[in-house]
This record gives structure tokens, sequence and C-alpha cells, in this order.
């Protein structure tokens, strides 16, 4: 689906999306789906579009949806992230080498974790022939390396897991941190866009932003309470409520996220 001139957007391949930007250069990538074999579609929607090369595919963070595909566009593509999206893949390829991986990643079949072999720590800028391409670190919040993928010109934003229509749920690994999520975007709120492409779900407006900073404080305040009260988080995990029509995703794993959040707000020096 085209959202601007020559820029796409594809909802179909699997439950994340992915996009690419058409140059006088060649094609940008942005996230490359689960795993080589639905990457290879991704390609195949790419190339009945332009038979432009691809240059490069972008990780918007490390999550396994949204990079697993990497190795059916690299060599010939080169792979772009933020150096802790690296770090992360660098290790997952390790452990992967090690027979280290859990069950889920071993469902998936045969495929090698491919690191990004360039990387920035705030803002890289490609330039595409007339086409700028703005890679922004906001200061992550979903992962320790999310990045944002700006088109200034066509006023799209590909925004990965940072930010998700409707949703108003932190990650509950290591590195998600609601305080940075919140703060990140709030900076997302400073971009000049008309439509942002969510790494799930539906293409967004940035009036949407504001709904999801307002469900994450109001949850940041719910389990705040239960910090305050020195209660313990299993106490919390067990009594809040999954919120209603938030992301199904996070449902199992919703106990996850409330340990996760007590934690950050245990540990800030925002209490």
């Amino acid at each position: 689906m085209q959202v601007a001139p020559n820029v796409y957007v594809i909802t179909t391949l699997s439950f994340s999306n992915c996009g690419f930007i058409v140059t006088d250069e060649g094609v940008v990538a942005v996230d490359t789906q689960l795993v080589p074999l639905i990457a290879r579609e991704m390609i195949k929607e790419i190339t009945a579009v332009t038979d432009k090369p691809i240059k490069y595919a972008i990780n918007t963070h490390w999550h396994t949806d949204h990079i697993g595909g990497n190795e059916a566009f690299f060599p010939e593509a080169r792979i772009i992230a933020h150096e802790l999206t690296r770090q992360v893949i660098t290790q997952r390829r390790k452990d992967q080498e090690e027979g280290k991986v859990d069950e889920s990643i071993k469902q998936l079949g045969e495929f090698k974790f491919i690191p990004p072999d360039i990387t920035f720590d705030h803002n890289m800028t490609l330039y595409m022939g007339a086409t700028r391409i703005e890679l922004k670190f906001l200061g992550g919040g979903h992962t320790g390396g999310d990045i944002v993928v700006y088109l200034p010109k066509e006023r799209v934003l590909f925004s990965g897991d940072l930010f998700i229509k409707g949703s108003g749920l932190p990650d509950y690994r290591d590195d998600s941190n609601i305080d940075q999520l919140i703060a990140s975007l709030k900076k997302m709120q400073g971009l000049d866009v008309d439509k942002i492409i969510c790494g799930h779900m539906v293409i967004a407006e940035k009036k949407d932003i504001q709904e999801s900073i307002d469900k994450l404080l109001a949850f940041r305040k719910q389990v705040k309470a239960y910090v305050d009260a020195g209660t313990p988080p299993e106490k919390a995990a067990d009594s809040i409520p999954f919120p209603s029509g938030e992301n199904p995703f996070y449902q199992q794993n919703f106990k996850k996220v409330i340990y996760k959040v007590y934690s950050d707000i245990k540990n800030s020096k925002q209490r």
C-alpha cells in the first residue's frame, strides 16, 4: 500500500508491519519480518513496484519479528540499526550458534540472526538522490535501541514498536522502560508528520500519540500506587486487570509487564 509518493507499507505478510522507500539511488527497506521465508515475500512485494536494487534494510529494534529476515537482504543490502540493537542481535547470533536459544526461536525453523553492519548512537541521515531519510534515536523505551525512520518531505514516520496506535503498555523485557517510552513518545510529537507506520496494527496519525501517552501515564499511576504502599509486585500482578482494548500480544505476558513497570518505578528518580 502506497502511503506517500514512493513510500510503501506492507501489513499483510505477518503480524508485524514493514515498509520500503523507493529513491533515485535504490530502495530502503524498513524492518525485515520474522524469518527469511517471509522476508523473501517482502522482497517480492518490493520488486513488484520497482526494479531498483535494495540498498539498505533498517532494523527499528532487535525483536525477532522485525529482524529475523535480515538474512534474506544481506549482504546485497546493508543493515542499519542502533548500536545497542547490533549488540543484542550479535549476542543472539552467538547464542544461536551455541544452541542456547529458547524453543520459540527453534520453532521458527532454520535461519541465522544477522547483526547490522552499520550502526549509530543518536541520529543518522541517508541522502538517496532527492530523498532525505532521517534515522532518529528518541531515547528508547520499547527496547534500549529503538529508532524511528522519518521522511520530513513526505511527512511520514516509521515508528517501529515504539508507538502502536491504541496501545498503552510498555514491553516486559529487560531493556524496556516505561519512563523512557513516555519521554520518547513526547519527543515523537515534535516531528512534523501526517502518517505514522506503526510496528503492528494500523496506520496512525500524529494526534493518536497522545492517547498512548495518556494510557501509559494512567497505567504507571496504577502500578505506582502499589509501589508507594510497599505492596509486593506479586499482589499488583494479581490485582491489576488487563486493560480493555489493549494489544492482545501482551495479554499472556501481562503479569511480566506489571513486574517490569513496578521495577522501573521502584528504581526511578521520578517516583
